[in-house]
């Protein structure tokens, strides 16, 4: 399937148009105005004529999709309302091949890449078998983590259009501390996700400095023509690689954080290091010194908090006191 990606992002477009319960049978009309506020642009009405068509092709040339004109209603419909443009089955040749990728990919070599990588498509073959085995039961025998999708994750495609074109972002954000909407105007350069939930970081005009807002309390973004302020990149590959999470400490830098770890934490550690810089000097009691070179977070305090009695933080001593002070 010869299939360009500005021609399945319109797909896309169709297919939600074409899915959405509250307002059935798009017209030619409402689906263009939708690729223009989905991808900014207005494809012609022959454009979407032939996508429509080129859905409809059985594979390999199309998605066996079932569109067609409802004269009644005088707009698009699927004949078949389970149909989901993403939730075409992968046929057992493609699970082949995937695999045969994920292989490939391993053999290069083992980065976080190649790990990252090999998390997914392990999700996704574990879920496909499972569809794909005979209904003996209705309890499933493999469950992976779904995380819901998350308020204001509808904004990604601008805010990673604006990161990539460098426009700047106007938006209102919402305090949950004062209960308040205020307005921001940022340089975005880097979207970030920690703990299933999605950042935008960038610099902001207000604090005239780098600020990190959450997608959940975004409102309203647009994008604006102004001169894009750059940020250092020796500042982005610190948000990159060197902070655990998205907001460290005011006023931090870089050092060797230091904690003990008793017998039971050492073995977690070991087995999902926190950091590439971790560090493990075990005892002979089984008890641990596990060292990071980070920029102090308060993500990394809350972290360390949760360990309860299994982590104790030694160095530096102001982040120690930092830590306390959070439970108070």
């Amino acid at each position: 399937m010869n299939l360009s990606k500005s021609a399945f992002r319109r797909y896309k477009v169709i297919d939600g148009m074409l899915r959405n319960p509250m307002r059935k049978y798009p017209t030619m009309g409402e689906i263009i105005q939708a690729c223009f506020d989905k991808l900014d642009f207005y494809p012609s009405h022959e454009t979407i004529q032939k996508d429509m068509a080129n859905m409809r092709l059985p594979y390999p040339d199309g998605f066996d999709a079932p569109v067609r004109y409802c004269g009644k209603n005088r707009g698009y419909e699927y004949t078949d309302s389970n149909y989901s443009l993403s939730g075409v089955s992968l046929r057992q040749d493609e699970l082949d091949t995937i695999r045969e990728s994920v292989e490939l990919i391993g053999s290069i070599g083992g980065s976080r890449i190649s790990e990252q990588f090999n998390h997914a498509v392990e999700k996704l073959l574990s879920s496909t078998m499972e569809r794909n085995q005979p209904e003996k039961d209705k309890r499933p025998i493999v469950q992976t983590m779904v995380p819901p999708t998350s308020r204001g994750f509808q904004h990604f495609d601008l805010f990673y259009t604006a990161c990539r074109e460098k426009n700047p972002v106007s938006f209102l954000h919402f305090s949950y501390r004062k209960r308040t909407f205020s307005h921001h105007l940022i340089h975005p350069f880097l979207i970030k996700e920690f703990e299933n939930r999605w950042y935008v970081l960038g610099y902001s005009e207000f604090h005239a400095c780098i600020r990190t807002f959450g997608m959940d309390r975004i409102s309203d973004p647009f994008r604006i023509t102004k001169r894009f302020q750059q940020t250092d990149p020796k500042e982005i590959d610190t948000y990159l690689h060197d902070v655990y999470g998205v907001f460290p400490v005011p006023g931090a830098e870089k050092e060797q954080i230091s904690i003990r770890v008793s017998s039971m934490g050492t073995h977690y550690f070991q087995a999902y290091p926190l950091h590439e810089s971790q560090i493990i000097k075990k005892n002979p009691s089984g008890t641990s010194k596990i060292s990071f070179d980070l920029i102090p977070s308060i993500e990394l305090a809350r972290y360390f908090l949760s360990q309860g009695r299994h982590v104790q933080i030694l160095a530096p001593s102001w982040f120690k006191k930092f830590t306390q002070d959070l439970t108070e």
